[in-house]
């Protein structure tokens, strides 16, 4: 499987899936798969944690299953058949989709807009990771989402998707003046009018910058 820089798209996610860069432990369905990124399902327990944590050079299971980490577990939430998480607790999930990535392809996370909508802070981790919600080039591993109900209690089960995955491959941003010249042939921007904010008037810095 070959890809071209930028976004894989849900056929390049399907494909994905066939050469074994994205491993589930159950068949996937097809309402996971987003034009652009692929839903991340629970797995089958949830671990009530007394605190955040970043692996670093660990793997996550170390750091749940280590004697010298035994306090960081407070119990383990069976969710096959559905659990309450509490408000206020922070709960680490193995989820069903494990990575097996080429070199040059890298990976981010983020919510499904309603998860954010139920107030329901999530993020995923990875072994031997510095940063949520990144999965570096080449990763090959077990992805595990973090789960903290900020609002009231939020009922969960196994199979249930709270956040999403991209894959991107090779370099997928541009610059400045690459932007600005996109820019000139299909404007992005308009005014309260539905009229196109000429480019004079649009401020790009490391990016197209915009205001609400």
């Amino acid at each position: 499987m070959t890809t071209a820089p930028g976004v894989l798209t849900d056929r390049d996610l399907r494909d994905a899936v066939r050469e074994g860069w994205i491993a589930p432990s159950a068949p996937p369905a097809d309402e996971q798969f987003q034009p652009a990124s692929l839903d991340l399902r629970l797995g089958p327990v949830a671990y009530q944690l007394r605190a955040s944590f970043l692996p670093y050079r660990e793997s996550v299971r170390e750091r749940l299953e280590g004697t010298a980490n035994n306090d960081l577990v407070i119990d383990r939430v069976p969710l096959e058949g559905g659990a309450t998480l509490q408000r206020g607790s922070v709960y680490l999930v193995p989820l069903l989709e494990s990575l097996a990535l080429p070199p040059d392809v890298r990976g981010r996370s983020n919510p499904k807009s309603t998860t954010g909508r139920l107030d329901v802070f999530t993020r995923v981790i990875t072994d031997g990771t510095p940063r949520f919600d990144e999965i570096k080039a080449g990763y090959r591993g077990a992805l595990y989402l973090e789960v903290s109900p900020q609002s009231f209690p939020v009922r969960v089960y196994a199979g249930l998707s709270l956040n999403q995955l991209r894959l991107l491959a090779g370099p997928t941003s541009m610059s400045d003046a690459a932007l600005a010249s996109l820019y000139r042939e299909s404007p992005l921007l308009y005014d309260d009018d539905d009229r196109v904010l000429p480019l004079e008037r649009v401020a790009f810095n490391d990016g197209l910058c915009m205001g609400i």
